[in-house]
């Protein structure tokens, strides 16, 4: 598991979460007196070491799971109060993160609508990366409110910048020039309940030690995209939990001009240049493409650099994204134009760059040992809620991910980096009951997240059907 290091591999070391065999999972003792709810006929996967303890049945009362044990074991009608369902031998593994949406952006109805979709394919838990306060404020009730489909939301609020854009809603924006700036920012975040800070751009070294310092100071954590004229590994060694996206600035250190780049897609995007944002792309992900940039990669994965990559946002296939354009609600519709036209003019090698300078840049930081958390970006151009992070999730196989890797990316690894005391992302005796069954095994099928057979979230139990129709809540009808 060359990916682990050097995060995840010194976790499993120090014994912060033990790894018990199959047989140990089925030798815990049977707690049934105490329960309400039990999953049986179900095949167990351990997130952390990829073992898979078969024929198994998940007893558990309310949102905590009591005990695991032998199906066998269970064949007793229990007791009056408790409900038994049958997994039908699908697979049992933890509920899901997304660890980069946009929930708040678009008002409530739109709101429910991710929320639903994203529940609805087996998303437990989301990271919002930010909202304006008065979004927050109407919004986040709503979606945590316990009859809503909803997953559990950490929450940034407004994102930190260093200066003001003379464009843009300036409602989700801090702009925080200096350390005393910053330290007001985010007690106001902190008092009025932000998980974490975002930052933005503009942040120099200084700049982010001091938004750093300030988030700890008060029990916050900071992630956001990589600043333009520091190398990731400072970045990670100052304090950057997380860097988001795959993009030109993440890649900086590894192309002179990468700014360049950068300029000529907005200038092709929004100026008419008549440039081919694909080709451009490609060009980039090969100057980026060399063993120094492997090095300054693996120096940042040594340093602690986690990346959330938002694949599905910036490197979505014409195919796929024409795909996903017929599922979007209307509101999300523009967008999801506006980056289709990329692909316009273009012949099928002309179309392919894009894609294939996504996976080019993602092999760079798997084979440099970056840790990697499934993000989607949703509902970003043609990323849809829910459905994006099963796509997010193939592209990092196709990029030579390893299956246990692809799953730890969406349950293990964000579970221990922002689950809290809960540590949700592992099915284990006295940990948190979100547990989703999947009707294959995802460490041989790469689409097995597409279509859920049944999702307990600690609160509710959702059968495939119940499933499928929260999926097309979020779809244009």
């Amino acid at each position: 598991m060359r990916w682990l290091t050097p995060l995840l591999a010194v976790l499993l070391a120090a014994g912060v979460f033990p790894t018990p065999s199959a047989a140990q999972l089925s030798d815990q003792p049977d707690r049934r007196s105490n329960a309400d709810l039990v999953l049986r006929n179900i095949h167990v996967i351990d997130t952390a070491t990829g073992d898979i303890a078969r024929n198994q049945a998940i007893i558990i009362r309310g949102d905590i799971i009591l005990s695991i044990v032998s199906d066998a074991a269970i064949s007793g009608a229990g007791h009056p109060a408790m409900r038994v369902i049958d997994g039908g031998g699908a697979y049992a593994i933890p509920a899901l993160w997304d660890a980069h949406v946009h929930l708040m952006q678009n008002g409530p109805v739109a709101a429910r609508e991710q929320a639903a979709a994203m529940v609805g394919h087996g998303i437990a838990h989301v990271r919002d990366m930010g909202s304006s306060p008065a979004a927050g404020a109407e919004i986040l009730p709503l979606l945590r409110a316990a009859d809503t489909p909803a997953p559990r939301i950490i929450t940034a609020g407004p994102t930190f910048w260093t200066f003001a854009l003379p464009y843009g809603d300036a409602s989700g924006q801090l702009v925080t020039p200096d350390a005393a700036a910053m330290t007001t920012a985010v007690n106001r975040l902190a008092d009025t309940g932000a998980d974490f800070i975002k930052a933005y751009a503009g942040f120099d070294a200084a700049r982010l030690t001091a938004l750093v310092e300030a988030a700890r100071a008060r029990g916050l954590t900071v992630a956001g995209h990589a600043q333009d004229g520091l190398a990731l590994a400072e970045q990670a060694r100052i304090g950057m939990m997380t860097i988001e996206h795959a993009d030109f600035s993440t890649f900086a250190e590894c192309v002179p001009d990468s700014t360049g780049y950068f300029e000529r897609v907005i200038a092709a995007r929004f100026g008419g240049s008549g440039e081919s944002i694909p080709a451009i792309t490609f060009a980039f992900a090969e100057a980026a493409d060399t063993t120094g940039c492997r090095t300054a990669m693996r120096n940042a994965a040594a340093a602690g650099l986690v990346l959330t990559p938002t694949m599905v946002a910036g490197f979505l296939s014409s195919e796929k994204a024409d795909a996903a354009s017929a599922t979007l609600a209307d509101w999300a519709q523009d967008n999801c134009t506006l980056y289709r036209q990329q692909f316009n003019g273009l012949d099928r090698d002309g179309q392919a760059q894009l894609p294939a300078a996504g996976q080019r840049l993602l092999r760079i930081l798997i084979d440099a040992g970056v840790p990697i958390i499934a993000g989607s970006d949703s509902p970003a151009f043609c990323a849809a809620a829910g459905a994006a992070l099963s796509q997010e999730l193939s592209l990092l196989a196709e990029a030579g991910l390893s299956p246990l890797a692809v799953l730890q990316s969406a349950t293990l690894l964000p579970g221990r980096l922002f689950g809290g005391a809960a540590m949700p992302g592992r099915i284990r005796v006295d940990g948190p009951a979100d547990i989703l069954l999947l009707a294959t095994n995802p460490l041989r099928d790469a689409d097995a997240y597409s279509a859920p057979a049944g999702l307990y979230d600690g609160r509710t139990w959702r059968d495939a059907a119940a499933l499928a129709a929260l999926r097309r809540s979020g779809q244009s009808m």
